[in-house]
């Protein structure tokens, strides 16, 4: 992309504020935009930003918002409640346009309804699903031939969501019951217990991997007890009921708490020719989050709606974000 306006839509969110605090720390001319005018005047911008009252729901205020704007920023969620309208809104205004959604069915919509839009459309690209997604599309092109098989396993320690991280896990619950079942995963360092899920990735590897089987697994850190699964649809059918709740909890993890949180994304990839694996981990998901975004507006390319790896290239936007909080490489030989 050129150096363009970015514009940057649920600036005064928990993520929001940390993508307005990263797009700070650029020299590109940039817009917050949020439906609330006095905490909108409490996110603290640089002299090449500017402040623009805006709601989700309203086109025509979209529009005057995405006037003059080049890649537009989405962290306003649930998305699969408030996301559709602002996507319209980017492809109709011809923006270019990124998100921070880890909700695979919004993603899915996305890719079916804006495949043919005249700019790059690409849903995903906060913790959820870069690592994993990048990762996947490296590991894929280092077999060297046929794949077979991709899988994508995540390793966290236990970390408070923000409200919308929350609101967003809820409804993803509440849409149909959770397909579960306990795995083994080669993980560095030895076999561990692990719960696959529908994560995103079984969304956006496709789309550059056609063909393979894609698995998603998390690590778990004790066996799992005979009778799981019943207590996992216990949660699942309750989702509904814990929508009230979630206003109760803080609106995002303290700084020192986010910094405590650590992460490993592993994706192998195998096939006749054998096996390849990427390994990405550091810390803080809310923190990259926000550097992934600002990255990838600056960086996407091509036209509709595209995964992230279909968007970006995937060794050269890993290298432009490692850091302190994150850092990737290939393991050779595969776990």
């Amino acid at each position: 992309m050129s150096e363009g306006l970015l514009a940057l839509l649920g600036a005064t969110g928990y993520t929001g504020r940390l993508v307005a605090a990263e797009l700070a720390r650029h020299d590109r001319p940039y817009r917050l935009g949020a439906r609330n005018r006095q905490r909108l005047a409490e996110v603290p911008r640089a002299a090449q930003g500017e402040a623009f009252v805006v709601n989700a729901g309203d086109p025509a205020g979209l529009d005057a918002f995405l006037h003059g704007v080049e890649v537009l920023i989405n962290t306003v969620g649930p998305f699969s409640e408030l996301g559709l309208p602002v996507v319209e809104a980017a492809g109709r205004n011809r923006v270019a346009y990124v998100d921070s959604t880890g909700e695979p069915g919004f993603m899915s919509d996305v890719y079916r309804l804006f495949a043919g839009a005249a700019v790059p459309i690409v849903p995903a690209c906060g913790f959820d699903y870069i690592p994993g997604d990048l990762a996947a599309a490296i590991a894929a092109g280092d077999l060297g031939g046929k794949v077979d098989r991709i899988g994508v396993h995540y390793e966290t320690n236990a970390m408070l969501p923000s409200r919308g991280t929350a609101r967003s896990a809820l409804g993803v619950l509440g849409q149909g019951p959770l397909r579960l079942k306990a795995r083994r995963v080669a993980f560095p360092g030895g076999e561990r217990n692990a719960i696959e899920w529908p994560g995103g990735e079984r969304v956006t590897v496709p789309r550059h991997v056609p063909g393979a089987e894609v698995s998603v697994t998390m690590i778990v850190p004790v066996p799992l007890l005979p009778g799981w699964e019943l207590g996992a649809a216990a949660m699942a059918s309750l989702a509904p009921l814990l929508r009230p709740f979630v206003n109760l909890l803080p609106e995002g993890p303290p700084p020192v708490l986010r910094a405590a949180a650590r992460y490993r994304v592993l994706a192998e990839a195998s096939g006749p020719a054998g096996r390849a694996a990427v390994l990405c981990e550091g810390s803080d998901p809310y923190g990259v989050t926000a550097r992934f975004l600002v990255e990838a507006a600056q960086r996407i390319r091509g036209n509709g709606a595209m995964a992230p790896a279909q968007a970006l290239e995937p060794a050269a936007f890993l290298d432009a974000v490692s850091g302190a909080d994150f850092r990737w490489r290939r393991i050779i030989p595969a776990p």
